[in-house]
C-alpha cells in the first residue's frame, strides 16, 4: 500500500517537472526560499518593525512546528523522492521526506499571520503562498506530494490549537508562564532523549525557551515609529542577525561538548539575540 502510494506521488513529481520554464521554476524556487531561509528574513520584520508581540508568537510557533516536524521525521525516516527514483531531478536536499516541514511552517507561519490580519485579501494570499511552497516541494524532487499534504495537516492543528488555547495562554501571570514553558521545554526534551532527536530538535527547544522568555516582558512598539527608524532597525538588525549566523557554526566545531548540547546552547543564544539583545538595543538606541 505504501509502496504503490510513494509510486504514485514519484510518477506526479515526474509530470509535474514536465513544465520545466523559466518564469514558472523561478517562481516556485522563491517559494521554497520563502518557506525556509525566508523565515530569517519574515520574522524579524514582524518582531523589529512590526508588531513585537506578533512576532514573538511567530517565533514561539515557527520553533514548535520545527520540534513536532523534526521529531516525526526522524521517527518515520523516510528517504526523499530523489533518492528513491533516478527519473527526478532535483538539486538535493538533506534530511528526511515525511512530512515536508515546509509545508508544516507555512501553514502555521501564514495561517497566524492570515488571521491576526483578518482581511479577506490578504487570506487568500497567504492561503496562494501556503499552496505554492507545497507545491514547489514536490516540483523540486524532495517531497512525495503526500509528505506536502501531511504537512499541512499536520500545521492545521497546530494552528488551530493556538487559536482555541493561545490568547488564554499568553494572558496568565508572568511567574505562572514561566513555570508552564519550563515544564513544557522539560517534557518535550526528555521525548527528544527518549527518541535519540539530532541537535536540530534540541535547537529549536532552546530558541523556543528564549523566546517564551522574552515575551514575559512586552514594550516594544514599532508600529508607532517612522518608517525610516524601522528601515534602520530592520538594515541593522539583518546585518548583526548574519554575522551570528557566520560565527554559531565556528563555536560549534571548536566546542567539545555534545551535540545536543551545542544546539540547544547556541540556539537559544541566537533567539536571545534576536528576540532580546537587538530590541533591548533599539529602545536604548531610540531606534
Amino acid at each position: 500500500m505504501i509502496e504503490s502510494i510513494l509510486a504514485w506521488g514519484a510518477d506526479f513529481i515526474i509530470a509535474l517537472q514536465q513544465f520545466t520554464f523559466w518564469p514558472w521554476d523561478g517562481l516556485l524556487r522563491f517559494f521554497t526560499w520563502l518557506g525556509g531561509m525566508g523565515y530569517l528574513f519574515t520574522v524579524p520584520l514582524v518582531l523589529w518593525c512590526i508588531d513585537r508581540t506578533l512576532g514573538l508568537k511567530l517565533l514561539l510557533m515557527v520553533t514548535l512546528t520545527m520540534y513536532l516536524n523534526t521529531v516525526v521525521k526522524e521517527w518515520f525516516a523516510l528517504p526523499r523522492p530523489f533518492e528513491v527514483d533516478a527519473r527526478i531531478v532535483s538539486d538535493g536536499e538533506m534530511g528526511f521526506s515525511f512530512p515536508s516541514g515546509h509545508a508544516q511552517l507555512v501553514a502555521v507561519f501564514w495561517g497566524m499571520l492570515a488571521m491576526h490580519v483578518g482581511k479577506r485579501w490578504f487570506t487568500g494570499v497567504c492561503l496562494a503562498v501556503i499552496f505554492l511552497t507545497g507545491l514547489s516541494r514536490s516540483y523540486l524532487g524532495v517531497h512525495y506530494p503526500t509528505d506536502v499534504v501531511v504537512g499541512w495537516l499536520f500545521g492545521g492543528p497546530t494552528l488551530w490549537s493556538w487559536y482555541l488555547w493561545g490568547p488564554a495562554l499568553m494572558s496568565w501571570p508572568a511567574q505562572r508562564k514561566t513555570i508552564g514553558l519550563l515544564v513544557a521545554v522539560s517534557l518535550m526534551t526528555a521525548l527528544a532523549l527518549l527518541l535519540g532527536s539530532s541537535a536540530m530538535v534540541y535547537g529549536s527547544l532552546g530558541m523556543g525557551l528564549v523566546a517564551g522568555l522574552c515575551s514575559l516582558k512586552v514594550q516594544d512598539n514599532p508600529a508607532a515609529m517612522s518608517l525610516v527608524k524601522r528601515g534602520v532597525r530592520y538594515g541593522l538588525g539583518i546585518a548583526v542577525m548574519f554575522a551570528l549566523l557566520a560565527v554559531l557554526p565556528k563555536v560549534a566545531a571548536w566546542s567539545q561538548l555534545p551535540s545536543a548540547v551545542d544546539g540547544f546552547v547556541l540556539m537559544a543564544v541566537f533567539g536571545a539575540v534576536i528576540a532580546g539583545l537587538l530590541p533591548w538595543f533599539f529602545q536604548r538606541a531610540r531606534l
